[in-house]
């Protein structure tokens, strides 16, 4: 019995009496021998690579991994199968009669002056748009004034703290509930308390903007309520001192100083507010659900209606074929929102609030601390 490095070989005759036979095979083992071993080395190494990728990354995996599966299967496949319906004629009553349209349907809803989804998808585009550039600024000027009142730490400033980011907390359908109950035509307490009886919510399109105005602010301001408190805990006391001594107080020392300081925030406040009035539906649906209606000599035009109500009312229609220039319909908004997101990014970048006046002011007391010891 001879012996070698892969395994016991047991030589015939031939084999173990003749040396260049014996030598042949010797040499045909030690191969074999080292094949094997390199592919255990290669094997070994691969796995320790992979061991190594785990003991780094596997808690990461663990962690990230939810939100990645939440992530792909309802925002990556819901936008990239909107993208390609858009792009067909579907009929969700009959499946196999799928048409392609190509850029048609984007063509309908905007170009297409003639067709009642441009005119419609306009005008409700038209009161999204009016009604974020009304609402963004008081959406913003009311939580700031707000957090820089609690900011000052009046007595009982907590209690006030929670009631003002109380309303965020609750659902945009109990929302809806107190404002009918104040403003509803013929029980409505606001009626009752000035005397008279106003159909708030379904004669004038003015009044019922109003009502959805004063719900979007008063469930909204919280989230800004709170960035905006946050930021001005973070502003420089020095600033304010420095201000003080150049005899700035009041409401000009907020604008000279306190703006400045946290515009970086009031800016993430602006842009989030803006993109999410482009998406208003539930306090339309609650309030008013599109009303009051107008006619337009060919049929009833809502005028409280919303491009994300609109795309609603029409998935939901008596129609249904309208799936395609539905999803044409939202491709177009993520483009909006993506244009207005893509703005917030340039002009927030590499930017720091407070640092030109911050740094004027430091300078100031530097100097001014300096002369004083030359004195």
């Amino acid at each position: 019995m001879v012996y070698f490095a892969n395994k016991p070989t047991k030589l015939s005759f031939s084999y173990r009496y003749n040396p260049v036979l014996r030598n042949r095979r010797r040499r045909y083992d030690v191969a074999m021998n080292m094949e094997r071993y390199t592919t255990i080395s290669q094997y070994s190494l691969k796995r320790g690579k992979t061991a190594d990728f785990l003991r780094r990354y596997g808690m990461v995996l663990i962690f990230l991994g939810p939100f990645l599966v939440f992530f792909l299967l309802f925002c990556v496949y819901p936008l990239v199968y909107g993208i390609v319906m858009s792009l067909f004629k579907y009929d969700i009553a009959n499946p196999d009669a799928i048409e392609w349209r190509g850029l048609q349907n984007y063509i309908k809803i905007l170009f297409d002056s003639n067709s009642q989804y441009h005119n419609d998808f306009w005008f409700a585009l038209r009161n999204t748009t009016v009604f974020a550039i009304v609402v963004v600024p008081l959406s913003i000027i009311v939580p700031l004034i707000m957090a820089i009142l609690i900011n000052a730490q009046p007595k009982g400033y907590k209690v006030f703290r929670a009631l003002i980011y109380l309303p965020s907390v609750l659902p945009c359908s109990a929302s809806g509930v107190i404002f009918i109950a104040l403003f509803g035509y013929g029980f409505g307490y606001v009626n009752q308390w000035i005397g008279m009886d106003i159909n708030w919510l379904n004669s004038d399109p003015l009044h019922a903007w109003f009502i959805i105005l004063l719900l979007c602010m008063w469930g909204g301001w919280g989230g800004n309520f709170i960035i905006l408190s946050a930021a001005l805990k973070n502003v420089d006391k020095s600033l304010y001192e420095a201000a003080s001594v150049d005899g700035c107080t009041g409401f000009r020392r907020t604008l000279a100083v306190t703006v400045p300081a946290i515009k970086n925030q009031l800016l993430l406040c602006i842009f989030n507010t803006i993109i999410g009035y482009f998406g208003l539906y539930g306090q339309i649906y609650v309030l008013t659900s599109g009303g009051p209606e107008i006619f337009d000599g060919t049929s009833a035009v809502k005028t409280t209606m919303s491009i994300m109500y609109y795309m609603q009312q029409l998935m939901n229609g008596s129609r249904y074929d309208v799936y395609g220039m539905t999803s044409a319909m939202g491709m177009v908004l993520g483009i909006i929102i993506g244009l207005i997101t893509a703005v917030q990014f340039a002009v927030t970048r590499e930017r720091t609030g407070g640092d030109k006046y911050g740094k004027m002011y430091r300078e100031y007391i530097a100097d001014k601390q300096a002369s004083e010891v030359q004195a």
